[in-house]
């Protein structure tokens, strides 16, 4: 394709656009798009004729243009998900999908582009390194994983772990968190006989509930059991991926790491946020992105065969079984890495298609297995059915995220005297995380095609040690761009941070690779500015970090042992007849603020009662609030011991449609048997649905729980 054509192709591209941005219909779109289409795929037609050129610059224009309209068509669907008619409950939203799209598009054209040019060239003579890709011997290594593993735990495990152990006489605990019981409550209905996922419903996947609930046995089944659980088990994930960086990347780049991720966002800021912080949901992620760049580009390349896509496959299917987000993000992330990093590698395209059906291949089966195995065959589509519904929400850029309703700006324009005065407002805990979530958009799109670049045209004749720091930037780059579309679908601090295993290190490594890598130039000056700038101002702003850091080193050997005494006392504690406190912690030390919450005897009286009346049977709970310490139906379920008719335990603390919480009623009234509990402030639809569900010969049974206070009505199907 000549310059001519490449300028049809982005004539094309432009006006689709500017089509959207004119039209508010798919139908007229798909009229004028097509035709837009047909006239530029005619055009570059006509010139490859005339310069007898084949049909190779057509089939690449079919492939921008068709991708371009593509895009085009999904940033005009009605509402992503949501039907026309239907409404967010509760949450907001901030449609992104184009910025996600578009961001996911360019990229997979700066793919698409350097594929489609090793595939036109043909694939260039395999790169064998001269050297051992700087992966010392294995004693060497296994020392390098044993110090980065400790260092890794006293750096960022262990400062976590304290958390445990904190205790506050007048507060109730950091553990006691609606992030915990939203999964407390589905854990509660696995303990009851629910099917995982199904009847005890969640958004973090089938393996991470399968995962968190024999952890959290393990440790103690209580509010205090969980977080202590789920914080060791991100600790371990912590130090897991530094071992990993360790492996592929060398010592001192996993080191850097360990520094970096104080100074930028990552998964060290949420790491005691439980429930929410599952690292398990995309720890597959970037280790996968690592560990293909190795394959593809380092020196295990020499040990590419069948066996290579197939343990990949099997990271990959593992991964998805634990989350959706290493399901599809880790899908992506070998798609990039194989068609940028497959050509380089010396592998044809017939190759690459083989190593692509292997992974899949592999990937699918092992996902299908251990759905199979854990949640049952039969159940299969609804897990994925699932598994889609609030993926597909949070796509539509539906969000329960504060910079959805609240970008932490606020510009005014006012006349004072006669004069304008004009004022900018930004909210500092908001505004950095903000302007670095987007403007890395930029820079890792720029970046991305500058790295496809040098594989194309450089790799070859570069020098080993240049070759094996590009090995190692591009499993980085991948990894980081991927991970970031989490960022983009939700945009807020937690949701930048979670997810940003490899960004420090992306930015920790961007210099190097600008000045290695990059032509001089004025485009290599900006780049190199835009990320020195980067390093400086986080290191500024986070120095006090590091220094905390660095002085909490001191105390890791006595810290350490008390954190393995709470855990023993916690375990010590299981097979305990359970009573509300000893659900909220079984140490009674722990207890005294829970015990002595304004709310607590009116809580353990009704929940006394209410299992009194219902004598097993399941029961929905139609009332949101109970009071301030039971503030949630996820904290009821869970404290109650309580089995839901639905499975729905979390209802208002997921994204939530008005077509779903009918959906939901529909559900409850159609049960046969089993209880609503509800009060005045209770949904009114959920009510009468329940009240009219029975007909002759059932009956319903409808009795007051009544204490202290009038707790509400619960009301009861009987059959005669």
């Amino acid at each position: 394709m000549n310059a001519r054509e490449g300028l049809i192709c982005l004539a094309s591209a432009i006006l689709m656009i500017v089509e959207v941005a004119i039209l508010d219909s798919r139908g007229l779109f798909l009229l004028t798009g097509f035709a837009t289409g047909i006239v530029a795929l005619g055009l570059v037609h006509l010139s490859a004729r005339q310069r007898g050129a084949g049909t190779g610059p057509l089939l690449y224009a079919v492939g921008v243009v068709g991708a371009i309209g593509g895009f085009c068509y999904l940033a005009l669907a009605p509402a992503g998900a949501i039907a026309p008619g239907d409404e967010v409950i509760d949450w907001g939203r901030m449609d992104k999908r184009a910025l996600v799209f578009g961001y996911l598009g360019i990229g997979a054209f700066i793919a698409f582009h350097w594929l489609w040019v090793a595939g036109v060239r043909g694939a260039p003579a395999v790169v064998r390194l001269d050297v051992d890709d700087g992966r010392s011997r294995w004693p060497l290594q296994f020392l390098g994983a044993l110090a980065i593993a400790v260092i890794a735990y006293g750096w960022l495990g262990l400062p976590a772990l304290r958390g445990v152990g904190v205790i506050n006489d007048t507060a109730l605990a950091r553990f006691y968190d609606i992030h915990s019981h939203v999964h407390l409550s589905s854990l509660q209905q696995i303990k009851l006989g629910a099917v995982p996922y199904l009847e005890a419903q969640t958004q973090y996947g089938p393996g991470n509930q399968v995962l968190l609930s024999r952890l959290t046995d393990l440790v103690h089944f209580s509010n205090h059991g969980f977080f202590a659980a789920n914080l060791l088990l991100n600790v371990i994930c912590v130090v897991a991926f530094f071992v990993v960086v360790q492996q592929f990347l060398g010592f001192g780049w996993a080191v850097a790491g360990l520094i970096g991720w104080t100074l930028w966002p990552s998964p060290a800021e949420r790491i005691d946020l439980a429930g929410w912080a599952v690292l398990t949901r995309w720890l597959m992620i970037p280790v996968l992105s690592l560990w293909l760049a190795w394959m593809l580009l380092g020196t295990g390349a020499a040990r590419r065969g069948w066996l290579a896509p197939v343990l990949a496959g099997a990271g990959w299917g593992i991964g998805g079984f634990l989350s959706q987000e290493n399901l599809t993000a880790g899908f992506l992330v070998f798609a990039f890495s194989l068609a940028l990093f497959g050509p380089a590698s010396g592998m044809g395209l017939r190759a690459i298609a083989r190593f692509a059906a292997l992974f899949a291949v592999t990937g699918i089966v092992l996902f299908v297995g251990l759905v199979s195995a854990f949640v049952g065959p039969s159940h299969f589509f609804e897990v994925m059915a699932l598994a889609n519904a609030k993926s597909s929400l949070v796509t539509a850029g539906i969000s329960n995220s504060i910079w959805s309703d609240n970008l932490g700006i606020e510009i005014t324009l006012k006349v004072v005297h006669g004069r304008f005065q004009s004022a900018l407002s930004v909210s500092g805990d908001e505004f950095r995380p903000l302007l670095l979530t987007y403007g890395l958009v930029v820079l890792l799109l720029v970046t991305l095609g500058l790295l496809a670049a040098f594989l194309g045209r450089k790799w070859g004749a570069a020098d080993d040690k240049t070759r094996i720091f590009v090995r190692k930037f591009a499993g980085v780059l991948v990894g980081a761009f991927i991970l970031h579309l989490f960022a983009l679908m939700r945009s807020d601090i937690s949701h930048l941070a979670g997810p940003s295993f490899l960004l420090p290190l992306f930015l920790l490594m961007l210099p190097v690779f600008i000045w290695r890598c990059v032509g001089p130039g004025a485009g290599r000056t900006a780049l190199m500015a835009v990320s020195l700038a980067l390093i400086v101002e986080a290191a500024i702003d986070e120095r006090n970090d590091v220094a905390g850091g660095v002085a909490g080193l001191g105390a890791t050997w006595r810290d350490t042992v008390a954190t393995v005494e709470l855990y023993r006392e916690l375990r010590s504690n299981r097979g305990q007849v359970a009573d509300l406190a000893s659900l909220y912690s079984p140490i009674p030390r722990y207890q005294t603020a829970f015990r002595n919450h304004p709310d607590f005897a009116e809580a353990e009286e009704f929940f006394r009662l209410l299992r009194e009346r219902l004598r097993g049977r399941p029961v929905e709970l139609g009332s949101y609030k109970f009071d301030d310490l039971i503030a949630h139906p996820d904290s009821s379920y869970f404290f109650g011991g309580l089995r839901s008719l639905s499975g729905i335990t979390s209802p208002k603390n997921s994204l939530w449609l008005r077509s779903e919480q009918e959906a939901w009623i529909r559900k409850v009234a159609s049960v046969r048997s089993g209880c609503l509990f509800f009060d005045a402030n209770s949904n009114k639809a959920l009510v009468d649905a329940w009240m009219k569900s029975v007909t002759p010969p059932a009956k319903m049974v409808i009795e007051p729980i009544t204490g202290k206070r009038d707790y509400g009505t619960l009301a009861c199907k009987v059959a005669s």
